[in-house]
């Protein structure tokens, strides 16, 4: 026979303890009626028969805790989320309230404050809509196995009435969740993910495997529309883009996913900076790219803190970089010298002042964040334009991405030369 627990009448229990104070029931009556044991109810007329009544309020009542909010920091947390904070959910405005305005509280005494001037995290405020339901996918067991890379846009200066999307790239760590790099661009572009590649190779090292989608900068996409998923890869790995070369020469395995949803992880981190990057910026009075990409990092740090993972293994893949990192990291493009020992690129000629004669010969011209360098026989040489003004640049078949780097250096040049 099973034991049911007897529900107890705490109602009732001061009429019974003062009843049996003036023997007006025995304590088993008394028990049978409150639910309470003899024992109980024994040391409850005890009690009752030194204090009265006294023993049925609690020892705290009317006492104000030491950690209760005061009415006007409550209205002065309410103002500060109506105001400038509305659209953080409440979970970073907690760490904003403690980080830039000197207020700590916990996350349930903020909830119970946001209750009560009726404020909802706007995160409430989505329509859950039914997704497809996929697979999830297990992180890697050890870090610096694998590296998601992506890039979004995003209005993320707003707050300063700047509504222009700029791209921010960046990569995370599969196995630990840790922000390995972050840089701002006018537009997806290889050269922010060659920058968040050097972030990553500087802090941590070069990773085994890279996992991206299968933009232009990563793969060679054929165009003819009557191809087979394995003609296309075909192809896709015959013809090489910048980035498939750097990750060659990295020996950086190269995996490509088919939907947002196989790089889900990176998907999950934008959703999360995007709700707290804009006030992070905002903040710190950071208004322009150039600046953000100059402070970045210590919006990572934070990042990471927070929410970063140990993983389950305690093996590094993670291995050294070459220390010619900055020159694998770049645009190359095989051009042969004429017979002046000029190379002739997007339109504008250069030449090589301090090169010996490569004339007639082929040279590699390599594009990065320094500028334009011939390598000729294992050596750099900085190249110098013949002309006081820069030819339009033209796409010659290479990402937008290279094109941009290559403008904004010639144009930054022009300006210096015509000065």
């Amino acid at each position: 026979m099973k034991n049911n627990a007897i529900k107890k009448h705490k109602e009732i229990l001061p009429m019974y303890v003062k009843g049996l104070y003036q023997r007006k029931y025995t304590l088993k009556q008394a028990s049978e009626s409150t639910g309470y044991s003899i024992d109980h109810l024994c040391r409850l007329r005890k009690k009752y028969a030194s204090f009265g009544n006294k023993i049925f309020e609690h020892g705290n009542s009317g006492r104000i805790p030491k950690n209760k909010v005061s009415q006007s920091l409550r209205e002065r947390i309410a103002l500060l989320y109506s105001g400038q904070y509305s659209d953080v959910n409440f979970s970073y405005f907690c760490k904003c309230l403690e980080e830039f305005e000197d207020i700590k509280v916990s996350i349930a005494t903020l909830r119970n404050i946001m209750k009560e001037y009726g404020l909802t995290s706007p995160e409430a405020h989505k329509i859950k809509k039914k997704k497809q339901v996929h697979r999830p996918r297990l992180r890697r067991d050890c870090e610096g196995d694998l590296l998601q890379v992506d890039g979004t846009p995003f209005a993320w200066f707003y707050k300063f009435g700047n509504d222009k999307r700029y791209c921010l790239t960046g990569g995370i760590d599969d196995a630990t969740g840790k922000i390995t790099g972050l840089y701002f661009t006018e537009n997806e572009c290889l050269y922010g993910y060659l920058e968040v590649l050097r972030q990553t190779c500087a802090t941590y090292g070069v990773p085994r495997e890279v996992y991206s989608d299968r933009a232009a900068i990563f793969c060679y996409t054929p165009r003819e529309k009557n191809l087979s998923q394995w003609e296309k890869l075909e192809v896709m790995h015959e013809k090489r883009t910048q980035w498939q070369r750097i990750c060659e020469e990295l020996h950086i395995h190269q995996i490509l996913a088919w939907s947002p949803q196989a790089k889900g992880r990176v998907e999950r981190m934008w959703k999360t900076i995007q709700g707290q990057l804009p006030i992070w910026l905002y903040k710190n009075n950071v208004r322009t790219v150039e600046e953000a990409n100059s402070v970045i990092a210590n919006y990572v740090k934070s990042f990471n803190k927070n929410y970063a993972v140990k993983p389950s293994d305690d093996e590094n893949f993670y291995i050294d970089a070459p220390k010619n990192l900055d020159d694998i990291l770049c645009a190359q493009f095989v051009r042969r010298a004429d017979g002046r020992g000029c190379i002739t690129f997007q339109g504008t000629t250069f030449y090589a002042p301090n090169a010996p004669d490569f004339s007639h010969c082929d040279v590699l011209l390599c594009i990065n964040e320094h500028g334009l360098f011939a390598k000729y026989q294992d050596c750099y040489y900085p190249l110098i334009p013949t002309e006081n003004f820069v030819r339009q640049v033209y796409g010659e078949n290479m990402p937008q991405v290279v094109v941009n780097i290559i403008y904004r250096y010639l144009y930054a040049f022009a300006k210096e030369v015509s000065a």
